[in-house]
């Protein structure tokens, strides 16, 4: 009879230790859950501001572009130079006769 009360006692001890395991797993769940779902809201912030600077970066690389002045206008101040030079050359030239 005792090894029968025995046994009810080990089996009541042992749901008892597994009761007190699933609680604190339970908790434990929580606490993982909560902390998920700010993992997930830091992530769709990072996202988001990774995002932003791309958008940043597209603005700036065009401005850039913008203010490197083209190959046709760089074209046009070399040619306007070389009128300068060729008709300082000739004023020198005026001079010089004199």
């Amino acid at each position: 009879m005792n090894s029968v009360i025995d046994q009810i006692q080990n089996l009541k001890s042992q749901i008892k230790l597994a009761v007190e395991q699933h609680r604190k797993l339970q908790k434990d769940y929580s606490k993982l859950e909560l902390q998920n779902q700010q993992l997930q809201v830091d992530k769709d912030v990072a996202i988001n501001e990774c995002e932003a600077l791309k958008e940043q970066m597209k603005t700036i690389k065009l401005a850039q572009a913008l203010a490197v002045p083209e190959k046709t206008e760089t074209r046009e101040l070399k040619i306007q130079i070389n009128n300068y030079l060729r008709e300082i050359d000739r004023c020198l030239s005026l001079l010089n006769k004199d």
